[in-house]
């Protein structure tokens, strides 16, 4: 579920574990209203985050909680700048969400299928610039959106792209060459036979959606996803600078967490990876967004508001299990699922250089959390932080109030 840049799996399985961990959380029913948490689940809740944080050296974080009619916790905590009397974090602050893009992108792709201008089965091979990449006239829009089309990833599995793309992040991107990459890759199964998850899958998916309207994607996003919600200051910005005219928090990178073979630039511990570019991610990986604006997003997403009943009953339909655990949480068309008592937590999460990101809500959106965090990777080889903290959070606020 992650934009990262480690080889293997450990982001996306500690994901899946941590998430195997929400159903055991049985939360009870709901009413309007938000009250405040007690002071003593709010004084756990913030005891939590702040070790957390302590643990994996993160400077800053924002948390939010919502549980209707039973309270709600919103909080930064610590820094958004290591510099020199670096400013306090603020909630109201913009963050890089990495992986939560796909939620973006795939609503946009959905929203097209709605309206006759792709298909599900729609082949990868239509697309001219699609040549030459493996069995492109066997993988469907569907196995991009559900990471079943076979592919690895460029950014999590190819160590020859990693030197590249991490060596000098500030390097800017093209299509021409994200695709030339794109044909070196072997795939690892064939089409629709095997879950792998794949950020290059979803660069595709952004250039279907460019092809299909003969727009940007940046353009898409904004006007059916982000316009229609009122999501005032959420874009696809893959580039730094609309993060950096905005208030926001830097993002840090711990330099001995980076894997042996990457070398970032720069000189310290700590790296400011404030100002580089998500450009090698894009569609998968470059939305930026605030607390606030990703409960909205992510309840959205979780009742289908910005789809019709009939697609958001196919982008839940047979999702695929993530991992081989018989109890695995499953990925549908764009957003994870995990089954809880009370329902399913509709969730997406993220990790790119300085940030790890989660927002989960259930579909009738009486519980919705967020989580924001600075730092990726960080200490102890954290990738995925913002999920990590998730199920012992949810666990307090349904202690404390059955």
């Amino acid at each position: 579920m992650i934009h990262w840049f480690s080889p293997g799996k450990r982001g996306l399985v500690v994901s899946a574990v941590i998430l195997l961990l929400l159903t055991a959380v049985v939360l009870g029913g709901s009413s309007c209203g938000s009250p405040a948490f007690s002071s003593k689940t709010q004084t756990e809740l913030t005891r939590t985050v702040e070790k957390a944080m302590r643990q994996y050296k993160i400077p800053g974080a924002v948390v939010g909680i919502w549980w209707k009619g039973k309270g709600q916790y919103v909080k930064a905590f610590g820094k958004a700048s290591l510099e020199k009397n670096g400013a306090a974090i603020q909630t109201g602050d913009l963050f890089k969400i990495a992986s939560l893009t796909k939620t973006f992108t795939a609503t946009v792709i959905l929203q097209l299928v709605e309206e006759k201008k792709l298909s599900l089965d729609e082949k990868l091979s239509k697309f001219d610039w699609a040549a030459g990449l493996a069995n492109a006239d066997g993988i469907t829009v569907r196995m991009l959106l559900n990471h079943t089309s076979g592919y690895p990833d460029l950014e999590n599995d190819d160590p020859a792209f990693q030197k590249i793309r991490f060596g000098d992040p500030t390097k800017v991107w093209t299509h021409k060459e994200i695709l030339e990459w794109g044909r070196t890759l072997k795939p690892l199964a064939p089409p629709g036979q095997q879950y792998h998850y794949t950020n290059f899958g979803y660069y595709l998916l952004g250039m279907m959606i460019e092809s299909v309207t003969g727009k940007t994607a940046a353009e898409e996003i904004k006007m059916r996803c982000a316009d229609k919600l009122d999501l005032q200051n959420t874009r696809l910005a893959d580039m730094p600078e609309y993060l950096l005219s905005k208030p926001h928090s830097n993002g840090y990178v711990m330099r001995d967490q980076v894997p042996p073979g990457i070398v970032v630039p720069g000189t310290g511990a700590v790296v400011d990876a404030t100002g580089w570019n998500t450009t090698a991610g894009w569609t998968s990986a470059g939305v930026d967004s605030k607390l606030d604006e990703l409960r909205t997003w992510i309840e959205a997403v979780a009742r289908g508001a910005l789809l019709t009943p009939a697609m958001h009953d196919e982008q839940l339909k047979n999702p695929v299990p993530m991992t081989d655990n018989a109890n695995t949480p499953k990925y549908g068309l764009g957003v994870a699922i995990t089954k809880m008592p009370i329902g399913e937590l509709r969730w997406h999460n993220g990790a790119t250089l300085g940030y790890s990101s989660f927002a989960g809500s259930l579909p009738d959106n009486s519980v919705t959390i967020v989580v924001l965090m600075n730092m990726m990777p960080a200490a102890e080889g954290e990738y995925t932080a913002a999920t990590a903290i998730t199920a012992p959070l949810m666990a307090i606020i349904q202690g404390n109030n059955p």
